[in-house]
């Protein structure tokens, strides 16, 4: 007897077919769409291994995988080698049938990361995703039943459906204070337009990660999300002025009906003008005017301190709440035996 589901490889399923499952399925958000693959596959260390099932007898798509092999820095032998899934898989099938689904996908996955020398798969779903926010979402981690260990967190998700009035209320008092002194010190807002635009988003990158320390991104990365995304309108960039100079920028991701604030960048002059805090909310105000309803601002650090304390009550200042984030780990099978074994062979070499 035939196995119910194929695997078929993102590449060889193509984007069109991959992308039209996507727009369909409720469980898949900007997170599965084919494009993020090739923005994704920009990053250092990232080899993509995404794939869907098939189903044998009509043909048709039942799910589609985004998934990463991150390599490590060290000998693959010692199975640091880590599988990510930002979204998880997504199945478009309810019951029974989706378990079944569900679990030939993550048996797909394990032999994935044994292929690959991963010790260990990690899994995050999408918190946008139409199925995870409307009132019938999952109380319970949907990836505990898989066998996945449960590493949950929260993002600060605010509520646009009431419209301006209600959203500009609904932002925390320094918010809007930030916001009116942005505007008095003539800071202005535009969308991104085009390459030149990409240019000055890179260099506020540059200069925002030289400031904080870490290692910036390709550049060839942030040229997929304006080739792919912003040409398609599944983004919107924000770039803020002032006397004719560039000091903040800021990308969201639009699909589906809810908006993710995606990266951002801003310059020191940027940060003294409070220019991205005016960002956020003309943004908010374009959304609005979309229909969008919900609006991701970003994983939320209830009781941080230091850096990540300035970072959440900045993202909860503009009217967020708190919502879960679904994320699993796994380790797989054999890591230790292989660990030690490499150490051996490295020891007797």
């Amino acid at each position: 007897m035939s196995e119910p589901y194929e695997i078929i490889g993102a590449r060889e399923l193509g984007r069109e077919a991959w992308n039209a499952f996507a727009d369909a399925c409720p469980e898949a958000w900007l997170f599965h769409r084919h494009e993020l693959l090739g923005a994704l596959s920009e990053w250092p260390r990232r080899a993509d291994v995404s794939f869907a099932l098939r189903d044998t007898r009509d043909g048709s798509v039942a799910a589609v995988i985004p998934l990463f092999v991150i390599q490590s820095r060290g000998p693959r032998a010692l199975g640091f080698n880590t599988l990510d899934s930002l979204g998880g898989p997504a199945v478009n099938a309810s019951g029974r049938e989706r378990e079944q689904i569900a679990q030939a996908a993550h048996a797909r996955i394990k032999e994935l990361a044994r292929v690959h020398g991963a010790g260990q798969v990690v899994v995050s779903l999408s918190g946008m995703a139409p199925w995870l926010r409307g009132p019938d979402c999952p109380r319970v981690n949907p990836l505990v039943e898989l066998g996945y260990e449960n590493e949950p967190s929260q993002t600060w998700v605010v509520d646009l459906r009431g419209g301006e009035e209600a959203a500009w209320k609904g932002m925390e008092g320094r918010a809007r204070t930030a916001v009116r002194k942005a505007q008095k010190l003539g800071v202005t807002v535009r969308p991104a337009r085009g390459a030149e635009d990409l240019d000055i988003y890179y260099t506020l990158h540059l200069e925002t990660y030289a400031r904080t320390g870490a290692a910036p991104h390709p550049r060839a990365y942030f040229e997929r999300i304006w080739e792919d995304f912003l040409a398609a309108g599944l983004c919107r960039v924000f770039i803020a002025e002032h006397e004719g100079r560039a000091v903040s920028a800021e990308n969201f991701g639009i699909y589906k009906g809810a908006a993710l604030y995606w990266t951002g960048a801003t310059a020191a002059q940027g940060l003294e003008l409070n220019a991205p805090s005016l960002v956020m909310w003309e943004a908010m105000r374009w959304m609005m005017a979309q229909g969008v309803e919900w609006f991701e601002t970003g994983e939320a650090f209830p009781g941080a301190q230091g850096k990540l304390k300035g970072l959440n009550d900045f993202k909860k200042s503009f009217g967020g709440s708190l919502h879960p984030v679904y994320r699993g780990r796994m380790a797989t099978a054999g890591r230790m035996q292989r660990a030690a074994r490499a150490l051996k062979d490295i020891l007797l070499d």
